[in-house]
C-alpha cells in the first residue's frame, strides 16, 4: 500500500517525490517516518485502514522544523476519496491530541490544493499565511488548529 500511495501522481504533485520505489526503500521510509518519531517525539503518522483491515491511507503528526507546532499530514489512495475516510481520521486525533502532548497543531498545503485546504477548513483549521519550507523554494499555505 505505501508503495502505492507515494508513487500517485497527486501525491507526488502535493506532497513530493519521497524516492520510494522498492519495498526495502518502503521499510526504511516506515522506520525514519512511523517507528523513530514515535520513540523520539511521542507521535508520528498512523495506517488509515477499513473495518475490513484494507488499508487505505495515513494521517498523523509530523514534526517540521520550519514550523512551530505539529503538523497534521494526510495521503489517501486515489480509489478512496471522498468517502470521509481523512475527515474521520483526523478529527479522531485531533479531538485526542492532547493525549500525545499537544496543545497546538499546524497544517501546510499547496497552494493550488484545493482538497486538503478545504478539508482543513472542514477539520476547524484557520488559514494563517504563506512559508517556504522546501529546498526547492515554493511557498505553501499555513494553517493553525
Amino acid at each position: 500500500m505505501l508503495l502505492t500511495l507515494v508513487n500517485q501522481s497527486n501525491f507526488i504533485k502535493y506532497i513530493g517525490d519521497k524516492a520510494i520505489y522498492t519495498l526495502s526503500d518502503a521499510k526504511s521510509y516506515i522506520e525514519q517516518s512511523f517507528t523513530a518519531p514515535r520513540k523520539h517525539q511521542g507521535f508520528g503518522p498512523y495506517i488509515i485502514a477499513l473495518s475490513s483491515g484494507e488499508v487505505v491511507g495515513i494521517v498523523g503528526f509530523y514534526k517540521r522544523s520550519a514550523l512551530q507546532h505539529p503538523d497534521l499530514g494526510f495521503a489517501l489512495l486515489s480509489g478512496y476519496k471522498k468517502h470521509g475516510y481523512i475527515f474521520e481520521a483526523a478529527k479522531a486525533l485531533l479531538v485526542n491530541k492532547h493525549t500525545l502532548g499537544i496543545n497546538q497543531v499546524s497544517a501546510i498545503t499547496a497552494a493550488n490544493n484545493k482538497g486538503s485546504q478545504n478539508m482543513l477548513l472542514n477539520l476547524g483549521f484557520k488559514k494563517v499565511g504563506k512559508a517556504v519550507i522546501n529546498e526547492d523554494k515554493t511557498a505553501f499555505d499555513i494553517y493553525c488548529y
